[in-house]
């Protein structure tokens, strides 16, 4: 397969020329090869593999949850975050991360004691029913194509991918296998520490340390793998870490206002260091033919 046969749905350009020739240079015999073993690719998730506007999808997830269980227990809708989901504060839901203490504890209160197969099968009805607030489809269907051909060349070409997010770590298993080909058993993320009890694993409301953001990716990827990655790909601050353990960065930049959404505010750092550093930046105004499959 030549090279214009390769990330079809990316535009010919620079962007798609580096990636084609990184992974070219680093899987043929020569000065630049890399054993298999040591191809690792890490990737965040949330605005790398699938679109985090207007809001993050484990949000809808979890704000739902949380109007059910304020419905069941009236006090609580006088508490954060409850309280917040119940008059529908825009303001506060839209700024998670400036409450995020109080997102830890509703997050973890949200499904505690339950087995983790119960929240497995809790996340797999959300998949089934939710759509996506403004694209109207499917959150399933709302992955980055480009992004998907990329992980599907780095895995022909022997690399094995990691899925690296802030986001819950069970939350993404149930659909990583369909969204993005990559095994339930390679998504790293955040997640609630489980206990186990009479042959059974039960979630409690404990986070388990560091969460999987800024330094704690680079953290969980070599717990994980014993390895640094040889290519990361993010698109925020929170990605910088894993980006500068890696040898080849890329990161994606949401600049197309009429395909999808067009923000720089929570990359700010991340772009200053990829212009310092040399990562590829990706427009997904002009590098992404399409954004979402068909």
């Amino acid at each position: 397969m030549n090279g214009s046969e390769l990330l079809p749905s990316w535009s010919e350009g620079d962007a798609k020329s580096v990636v084609l020739e990184f992974v070219e240079s680093v899987s043929r015999v020569g000065a630049s090869y890399v054993p298999p073993e040591d191809r690792i690719a890490t990737f965040d998730n949330d605005g790398t593999l699938w679109c985090e506007k207007p809001q993050y999808v484990e949000a809808d997830f979890v704000f739902r949850r949380w109007k059910q269980m304020a419905q069941a227990d009236p006090a609580k809708a006088k508490e954060q975050p409850y309280k917040a989901v119940v008059e529908n504060d825009q303001a506060w839901l839209t700024n998670l991360l400036g409450h995020v203490p109080d997102l830890v504890k509703g997050v973890t209160e949200a499904y505690e004691g339950i087995t983790v197969g119960a929240f497995e099968q809790a996340v797999r009805e959300f998949f089934a029913t939710a759509v996506h607030p403004t694209l109207g489809v499917p959150y399933t269907k709302a992955g980055y194509q480009p992004m998907r051909e990329l992980l599907d060349l780095l895995q022909a070409r022997d690399f094995t991918v990691f899925i690296c997010s802030g986001g819950g770590r069970d939350f993404m298993r149930p659909v990583s296998e369909q969204m993005y080909g990559i095994a339930r058993e390679r998504v790293i993320g955040s997640a609630t520490a489980v206990h186990y009890r009479d042959g059974e694993l039960y979630r409690t409301k404990d986070v388990e340390q560091p969460i999987d953001d800024g330094t704690g990716k680079p953290e969980h990827i070599w717990m994980r793998t014993g390895r640094k990655p040889l290519l990361a790909c993010g698109n925020a601050d929170g990605d910088v870490p894993m980006l500068e353990t890696a040898r080849f960065g890329l990161l994606i930049r949401h600049d197309d206002a009429v395909r999808e959404f067009a923000y720089d505010t929570g990359a700010e750092k991340a772009l200053a260091e990829a212009k310092e550093r040399g990562w590829t930046v990706v427009s997904m105004r002009d590098d992404f033919k399409m954004v979402f499959g068909p």
